[in-house]
């Protein structure tokens, strides 16, 4: 199977910026982000061959894969992975708790 390409959306980059950004600015620190950032980075990479490794959702259109407390939201296209949502399991979903 070939290697898809991996393109993730403004909404989840945005989000993904955005809890980075929260853990940087909460811990005084870039440690946590950059582990983050290299599992996910790792996980996205895994993700071009191995695209159904996550579980469908309810939606059957979006699969699901845990990352510590994350979840990375992905969709399978015919050529691409598109990454639809970062989401952090410990915010308020009423309230983004990382703004």
């Amino acid at each position: 199977m070939a290697s898809k390409q991996i393109i993730w959306t403004d909404r989840a980059k945005a989000e993904f910026y955005h809890i980075l950004e929260f853990y940087i600015d909460r811990n005084k620190s870039t440690t946590f982000s950059e582990k983050l950032l290299s599992e996910v980075e790792e996980l996205t990479f895994l993700l071009k061959s191995n695209e159904f490794i996550g579980r469908l959702t309810s939606d059957n259109t979006v699969r699901v894969f845990p990352v510590r407390h994350f979840l990375l939201f992905y969709a399978i296209r015919k050529e691409s992975i598109y990454i639809v949502s970062f989401w952090d399991n410990r915010q308020n979903d009423t309230k983004k708790s990382y703004k």
